[in-house]
């Protein structure tokens, strides 16, 4: 993927490599940081067409998914988002040169079933009367 993004990197060698595990760590990102989390587009396709962002802390503007929260499913999804994003932004069109894209499907989320309304519905009013002995 990244040689059709910079065509220099087609000839790129892999010299050293590493991975590291940190067991029990998360994203810590904290209430109200959304707007500090990095956009999908990155820096915009005006400025650096050919850097995007992936991952599920990644902004996704427009194209915002049903999955809100730090989870798999969102990284996924932003994957997907940031690689048609890519994609579109690096390939041109119309010229002959390059073949065309074809973009990867992103299905949207199916809205809430009735019972999980309810259910956020009663611990919203619920959490309305009751203290919050837990959260300062």
């Amino acid at each position: 993927l990244l040689p059709s993004a910079v065509p220099k990197f087609a000839d790129a060698k892999v010299v050293d490599s590493w991975v590291g595990k940190y067991p029990g760590t998360v994203s810590w990102f904290s209430p109200g940081s959304y707007t500090k989390r990095p956009p999908l587009e990155g820096a915009g396709n005006s400025v650096l067409p050919n850097v995007k962002c992936a991952g599920d802390w990644v902004r996704m503007g427009e194209k915002e998914h049903g999955s809100k929260g730090l989870c798999q499913e969102r990284a996924y999804v932003t994957g997907m988002e940031a690689a048609n994003s890519l994609l579109e932004s690096t390939t041109e069109k119309g010229t002959g040169g390059r073949a065309e894209f074809v973009e990867h499907e992103v299905l949207p989320v199916r809205e809430d079933e009735a019972q999980f309304k309810l259910g956020v519905e009663v611990n919203r009013k619920v959490m309305q009367v009751l203290p919050r002995f837990w959260v300062r």
